[in-house]
């Protein structure tokens, strides 16, 4: 799903909850000039006005406001991104509230040449399927390849989604991909939008708090689901973040499957990309989610079923998945 904004970016942040690493600037970019850092600044200040929680806003601008010469002051494009992704999370509490550097092409989930973000599909000897995701796409074209990922893996008697380092994405591949494991269209978790109501005449720069609106989501149901009734594991880790974590969240909340690995980052809050004013674009949170079953896991993150070290978590799920009876996959 996509939001009105200034530039719209994927709903559940493809950007990884890390996104202060040092990778956020554009190597191969000329740098920005100190003049377009202070402008950019400026307008993140603004750009405020639309985070989620109203309440929040005062705290954060004022962090943001006291730290201003020492964040412009920085030797770097990099170390400046990297500095002020560290103040906004740890004043907001948001890990999607973060700035990064526009790059010369989309979110490598939404290319077709990483397959929309789909690592790996194959049925092992023991008929064990193996779904590997680095991320989700909003590409309309990554319906398509979720649809051949599934029946490629359609005939396992099990099927593990690896989720470890996924760090999020769009919708269309998430809700199809949801829609393959259930036999029929389910209500997901809906969001509550904040919305911004006209801005007063005097001040068109700022977001007045307005009713929010909730809006209902379901799994993306294709004609015949490919993997609808048997067992699903899912392999967390400290890195899945965003719409990985919402994934696992909807299998574990309506018992469609098991989660294994590690407690995930917490990036619950649905986002999207605002320039300001330059290259520069700040994930700005816009929405709660509001779970139909089970609680929120904005900032707490997805607890595991079962709780295992990443690099165990596939041992832990292949020793489960084989202990289930081989049962064979519904004739369409």
């Amino acid at each position: 799903m996509m939001r009105n904004s200034a530039l719209a970016a994927a709903l559940l942040a493809a950007v990884p909850h890390a996104a202060f690493a040092e990778t956020v600037a554009q190597p191969e970019a000329a740098p920005l000039s100190a003049e377009t850092r202070a402008r950019s600044f400026d307008v993140l200040l603004r750009r405020i006005d639309h985070y989620v929680d109203p309440a929040k806003k005062p705290k954060i601008v004022a962090a943001l406001s006291q730290a201003r010469e020492r964040l412009l002051a920085m030797p770097s494009e990099a170390a400046f991104l990297v500095e002020t992704n560290k103040l906004l999370i740890s004043v907001s509490g948001d890990k999607h509230l973060t700035l990064f550097r526009k790059g010369p092409l989309p979110p490598a989930a939404d290319r077709p040449e990483t397959n929309f973000g789909i690592a790996r599909a194959a049925i092992d000897q023991d008929r064990i399927g193996h779904l590997v995701l680095d991320g989700f796409s909003n590409h309309p074209d990554s319906r398509a390849a979720i649809d051949k990922a599934m029946a490629d893996v359609a005939s396992a008697r099990a099927l593990i989604i690896d989720l470890r380092a996924n760090g999020g994405g769009g919708e269309v591949s998430f809700r199809r991909l949801l829609g393959h494991l259930f036999p029929a269209a389910t209500e997901l978790t809906a969001i509550e939008w904040r919305q911004c109501a006209p801005p007063p005449a005097d001040r068109p720069d700022a977001c007045t708090h307005a009713a929010p609106r909730r809006e209902r989501r379901f799994t993306d149901q294709p004609s015949s689901p490919a993997f609808a009734e048997r067992p699903v594991y899912v392999l967390v880790s400290r890195a899945s973040f965003s719409a990985a974590e919402a994934l696992a969240f909807e299998l574990q909340a309506h018992r469609r499957g098991v989660v294994i690995g590690e407690r995930t980052p917490g990036g619950g809050n649905p986002a999207v990309g605002m320039d300001l004013e330059s290259e520069l674009i700040v994930v700005m949170p816009i929405g709660r989610m509001v779970p139909a079953r089970g609680g929120v896991w904005e900032g707490k993150g997805v607890i595991p079923d079962i709780e295992a070290p990443a690099l165990e978590a596939p041992a832990t799920a292949l020793a489960l998945a084989r202990l289930k009876p081989s049962t064979p996959p519904a004739q369409p």
